[in-house]
């Protein structure tokens, strides 16, 4: 059987890289919508890509000013954005990342 390409795909060695490119590719997109309950009361909040890296960056810059560059740093916590906010901004900063379940 004869492979259909049906869409360009691009090819990323790295998660770092594949965000850099999001960033730039997606920046006014949506890349999260955060549900917020207040109550009853419910609301949704839209982070675009171009804010999601801004976010990241801000953040690995400040953990870098605390001393934290070249550190182990664990991440603990329930799958929600801040969880992907804080692994996004270590990897951004660091040069060697593992994961570990």
């Amino acid at each position: 059987m004869k492979k259909v390409l049906m869409y360009d795909v691009k090819e990323f060695s790295t998660i770092k890289e594949m965000l850099e490119n999001s960033g730039e590719e997606f920046a006014d997109r949506s890349a999260f919508v955060i549900k917020h309950k207040n109550g009853k009361e419910v609301s949704y909040e839209n982070i675009t890509y171009e804010q999601f890296i801004r976010n990241a960056n801000s953040l690995g810059t400040s953990m870098m000013n605390m001393g934290y560059q070249g550190k182990k740093i664990a991440i603990i916590g329930k799958n929600r954005y801040e969880w992907v906010l804080a692994f996004s901004a270590i990897i951004r900063r660091s040069r060697n990342c593992s994961t570990t379940r």
